[in-house]
């Protein structure tokens, strides 16, 4: 498949590497974000670049329709920038390098100033405005919007999530998750079927937020893009602030979260209702993405691993704090004095 543009083998991404592009560059350094991908800060004679070499598919038409889908982006008038691929010479946004691990599809774009966000109430209140800004821009595109995945329809080779479960071998833990998977199975025909589909980012992360001055300059990893709820984005947020803010921060973030999202775009009340639940799919997805992952040797066990740990915390906090994140959500909830 990528005979045609294959080189010969090095041993590294390096310089020489970037000969598809026009460009002339002076310095390449590794970034420090970036778990699905390898991505590269690029000096050059022209600018600066980020070289994004995709690890999570082989297929250039998964990659193509990113590019489509930030063209289309990119024609509505956001406050922020999103990422524009640069041609080829032969005019192409695609290209294949050598690596260790053998041929990769990968792509060149300009940088977009400002630096990842971190997670603290500032930085969410605005990462929260921007998201919702984005998932209007992205309502209004004219793409089909097909059924919201399944826990099976999230990785190809983890067909059976509860198989995939005891593959792990969790002992007494393996209950826990399985209670977890099977919740989110149960619900999914009475939340996909009642609750308002359309293009979503699909992986919102503090990291994929690019912020400068106190203002977002640009968002980030579109790979996962696609059709799914429009909750699911607000919900893929909330339950990322959750798992990770420190427990003092975890409200006032939690609530700055949703009003900058409220701001720009506040969801309807079964939406709103159904967040919780969309955060057990969320952490549900992400758990069997990177079993399948595990699967293909490209990420250790101790990944999976850890999102086991991320669906038993969420899973606990949620039993007795959902109807405060709904409240949250909907901007009804009052703080005690």
């Amino acid at each position: 498949m990528f005979s045609h543009r294959v080189r010969p083998t090095v041993r590294r991404v390096d310089l020489p590497d970037l000969r598809p592009w026009p460009i002339t560059p002076t310095s390449l350094r590794r970034t420090e974000h970036g778990l699905n991908n390898e991505s590269y800060f690029v000096d050059a004679a022209e600018g600066q670049f980020v070289a994004r070499v995709y690890r999570n598919t082989v297929e250039p038409s998964r990659v193509r329709d990113e590019h489509d889908l930030l063209a289309r982006i990119s024609l509505h008038e956001l406050p922020f920038q999103v990422p524009m691929p640069t041609k080829t010479a032969e005019g192409d946004t695609l290209a294949v390098l050598e690596t260790p691990d053998g041929p990769r599809l990968a792509a060149l774009f300009s940088r977009i100033p400002g630096e990842p966000a971190s997670l603290d109430v500032g930085n969410a209140r605005v990462a929260g405005r921007a998201l919702a800004q984005l998932d209007r821009a992205m309502g209004q595109l004219d793409l089909p919007v097909r059924s919201p995945a399944t826990i099976r329809d999230v990785h190809p080779l983890v067909p059976d999530p509860f198989e995939a479960i005891d593959d792990l071998d969790l002992g007494s833990g393996a209950g826990r998750v399985r209670g977890q998977l099977e919740y989110v199975d149960a619900t999914h025909d009475a939340i996909a079927g009642s609750l308002p589909r359309q293009i979503v980012h699909g992986d919102f992360a503090f990291i994929n937020v690019l912020v400068k001055d106190g203002k977002v300059t640009g968002m980030l990893d579109f790979e996962f893009a696609g059709p799914d709820l429009r909750a699911a984005d607000l919900a893929c947020a909330m339950y990322l602030t959750t798992v990770r803010a420190a427990d003092a921060e975890r409200w006032p973030a939690l609530e700055a979260l949703a009003a900058g999202y409220r701001r720009s775009l506040p969801l309807d009340p079964l939406e709103v209702a159904a967040i919780p639940d969309l955060m057990r799919r969320r952490s549900a997805f992400g758990l069997i993405h990177w079993i399948g992952r595990y699967r293909q040797g490209i990420a250790p066990k101790q990944e999976p691993l850890d999102r086991v740990g991320r669906a038993a915390m969420l899973g606990d906090w949620l039993d007795v704090n959902a109807a405060r994140v709904a409240a949250i959500v909907a901007g009804e909830f009052k703080p005690k004095r």
